[in-house]
């Protein structure tokens, strides 16, 4: 089955082994006590863009490694883009030293939570997502309208978009575990239907 390891899953039936792959992580970064003069900051960050009547804070992107940081005048800030927690905490990192070597004072090491995880998920096999979407209350399923299925799952709190190719995208996890564990699942189900 190429790099495709068979498990056996409950049933006594063969299953693939779902490969996943984070796309991005979105990350909340709070800076407590601190309030940024934005102005300031985006003179002081190389590439920052701060356009106060069409976005009420600083755009920012960091290259190595990549992110994206959406930061606002109350200390808070959104990085996104980053395509591991390794990057992203070290994005963020990078960026609270630009800021205090910009002479802007941070009072605390920031406080970084994360708010979604979207990866990419290989069941490696087709899937009929028509079956599923007759069998399962927890799907939205209209073709004519977009061609994946909606799977909602409860636990994991996740919402899966799965294709007939036997691809598909996991987004609201809170971690990697939450990922694997929505995949995991969601292929035993399939597997049974």
């Amino acid at each position: 089955m190429g790099k495709y390891n068979i498990l056996i899953n409950l049933w006594g039936e063969e299953m693939t082994k779902v490969r996943t792959k984070i796309q991005n992580i979105v990350l909340s970064v709070t800076y407590e006590g601190t309030e940024f003069n934005l102005n300031k900051l985006a003179r002081s960050l190389d590439g920052a863009r701060y356009d106060p009547e069409s976005f009420p804070g600083v755009v920012y992107k960091s290259e190595d490694p990549r992110a994206s940081f959406l930061i606002f005048a109350s200390g808070k800030m959104n990085c996104v883009g980053a395509r591991s927690m390794a990057d992203a905490k070290l994005a963020i990192k990078k960026l609270t030293r630009k800021i205090r070597e910009a002479h802007i004072k941070v009072k605390t090491e920031p406080k970084v939570k994360v708010q979604n995880i979207v990866a990419s998920v290989n069941f490696g096999r087709k899937i009929d997502i028509e079956r599923i979407a007759r069998r399962f209350e927890n799907t939205e399923y209209e073709p004519e309208v977009f061609p994946g299925l909606v799977f909602r799952l409860d636990n994991p709190k996740t919402v899966l978009l799965l294709f007939v190719s036997g691809k598909g995208v996991c987004a609201g996890a809170k971690s990697m575990g939450d990922v694997n564990r929505a995949a995991q699942k969601t292929n035993e189900i399939i597997s049974r239907h």
